[in-house]
């Protein structure tokens, strides 16, 4: 044994109660999960999105805009466009994005009925903020009415399966497809499901900040979270001012991305909101 006098470690005199219960209470963190907030001054994207509006027809939000920016980083940095596959980093060739839907319950006031689907904007940094807005609606459509174009047949087969089991079988089938390519269509689980990225909304519900977590069954390289715009005082050019402020909020995997990768994401988000006329740019034909 080392002489306790000359070791690195050495136990302290006293330990709160809750300490010990905390030690013997949870493992040791293997959650690889790094986060990061910021609000982006949405003065310019505002406007510019109600003139879209009135361009396309489309209903297009702070929500599509994130989406597109987004789409357009990773189509410009491919580096962070990766995933794990049998313990090692692959880049993916298209850019994907995962929009959540939410479904609200069938009877009201069951908060419990109320499910959380999404819609997969195959290649979609080589879509324009509109065409995202119209596949989003349609497939937003399909999955509300209970018609979810491309989960309803797993979700339905999951939930006649004991959870015991059904945590399982969910990740052989992410093991199968994502680690080792193989076509599970047959069996009513899509192909990739959750793509490069997942976008979720919780500012139509008035929240303002939140962090949202990694889906174990997924390979996305993070989840952004977009929360309610808001009114705060800014410093601009030395003068206090009031601007629309637009929450943003990121949980990504550390093992693909580390927290330099992730301020690149950010930053070049960041600039694409801030200057709307870039979502404006030709979409490039996919890779």
């Amino acid at each position: 044994m080392p002489d306790p006098s000359t070791s690195r470690y050495f136990k302290p005199d006293h330990v709160s109660a809750f300490r010990i219960l905390a030690a013997i209470t949870w493992d040791a963190p293997t959650d690889p999960t790094i986060y990061g907030m910021t609000d982006i001054d949405v003065s310019a994207l505002g406007p510019w999105l109600e003139r879209k509006r009135a361009e396309t027809g489309q209903k297009l939000t702070y929500t599509h805009a994130v989406a597109r920016a987004m789409a357009m980083v990773l189509r410009s940095y491919p580096g962070l466009n990766c995933m794990i596959r049998r313990g090692a980093i692959w880049q993916r060739r298209d850019v994907d994005v995962f929009l959540q839907v939410a479904v609200p319950s069938e009877k009201a006031g069951q908060v419990q009925g109320a499910d959380l689907s999404g819609a997969i904007i195959r290649q979609a940094d080589t879509k324009k903020i509109e065409d995202i807005g119209r596949e989003l609606a349609e497939k937003a459509a399909k999955i509300r009415a209970r018609q979810d174009p491309e989960l309803a047949q797993i979700k339905s087969i999951i939930a006649r399966i004991p959870p015991f089991i059904a945590k399982k079988v969910m990740r052989l089938l992410a093991w199968l497809n994502l680690d080792w390519g193989i076509d599970l269509r047959w069996t009513g689980m899509p192909d990739d499901p959750f793509g490069s990225l997942m976008v979720t909304s919780l500012g139509m519900h008035g929240i303002r900040y939140a962090y949202a977590p990694l889906f174990t069954n997924a390979r996305s390289v993070g989840v952004v979270l977009v929360g309610g715009v808001y009114d705060a005082a800014v410093v601009r050019d030395g003068q206090i001012v009031i601007r629309p402020l637009l929450p943003l909020s990121l949980a990504a995997d550390h093992r693909v991305i580390d927290g330099f990768q992730a301020s690149i994401l950010a930053r070049e988000c960041i600039k694409i909101l801030e200057n709307p006329e870039l979502l404006d740019q030709e979409p490039q034909p996919a890779n």
